[in-house]
């Protein structure tokens, strides 16, 4: 039974950019207690409405629950949904992240991979695929995701902050989502622990309650000079931040382009 679900879900991941477009984390407590036990799954889709991605190793670059004082590498058994699990140690905001191994696509209908670029405010690749002589179909791309969820664990304080990870393509939130009375925070994206300026960064929303994509909101804002955007947390429900940062690949006989992907997910006023 774990074989053929995964086998299934393996085919979903591998044709992502063409038919989906975010990979993430949803805990399904996004607030705990220490010894609580806190599953997550891995989710494939798009607007948040997502397939439930099992525990498979050989997909696993990296899988790791870090907080103040505490850090744990996450493993699982082969097929295992939800796919993450840990127990937190000790309160606090606790950063949960996944970074996958990278996939390919392949590109064969001239009108996907235009439509893909435009969503994710990618115009710039087309024209530089059209400088390199490329074709409109029958091309690869590289794609690796880089997930992360911020789970609280008692209390929350501004003093409990989020950071990087050490993941290629990170979303880390400025401020505690979780403190009383937030209205924003800032996040900054980064390359290599490098901040990405002028980067689109889609915020999506889904309404407490609510079904994915019926219930869900998506707005676009831009990173500035820093590398940082401003996200309004002016609604309740399940937030994840999602931007795609892309680099050109030569002489690779599989894939034309690379693409790394970063979101962050929390929850507000639940």
């Amino acid at each position: 039974m774990f074989i053929s679900r995964s086998v299934v879900l393996v085919a979903a991941l591998a044709a992502l950019p063409a038919a989906a477009h975010e990979f993430w984390i949803s805990p399904q407590d996004y607030r705990a207690e220490v010894g609580q036990v806190v599953k997550a799954e891995l989710l494939v889709g798009s607007d948040m409405a997502g397939q439930a991605f099992p525990w498979l190793k050989r997909n696993t670059a990296e899988a790791r629950m870090i907080s103040d004082n505490w850090k744990i590498d996450i493993t699982g058994r082969e097929g295992d949904l939800p796919a993450l699990s840990f127990t937190p140690q000790e309160e606090g905001l606790h950063r949960v992240i996944f970074h996958a191994q990278p996939s390919f696509v392949i590109f064969d209908k001239p009108e996907t991979f235009p439509h893909y670029l435009e969503y994710e405010g990618l115009d710039w690749v087309l024209a530089a695929h059209k400088a390199r002589g490329l074709p409109e179909v029958d091309f690869g791309e590289m794609y690796t995701r880089n997930a992360r969820a911020l789970v609280q664990v008692g209390p929350a304080t501004p003093d409990q902050l989020d950071a990087p990870t050490g993941m290629p393509f990170e979303l880390v939130a400025l401020q505690n989502p979780y403190v009383e009375g937030t209205e924003a925070i800032d996040v900054r994206l980064t390359w290599n622990e490098e901040p990405q300026p002028d980067e689109q960064v889609a915020i999506f929303v889904k309404a407490p309650g609510g079904t994915a994509p019926k219930d869900v909101t998506r707005k676009l804002v831009k990173t500035g000079a820093d590398g940082v955007a401003h996200i309004v947390l002016d609604a309740a429900g399940e937030y994840m931040l999602s931007s795609v940062h892309m680099e050109p690949l030569e002489g690779n006989v599989a894939a034309v382009w690379q693409s790394h992907w970063a979101t962050l997910n929390f929850r507000v006023g639940e």
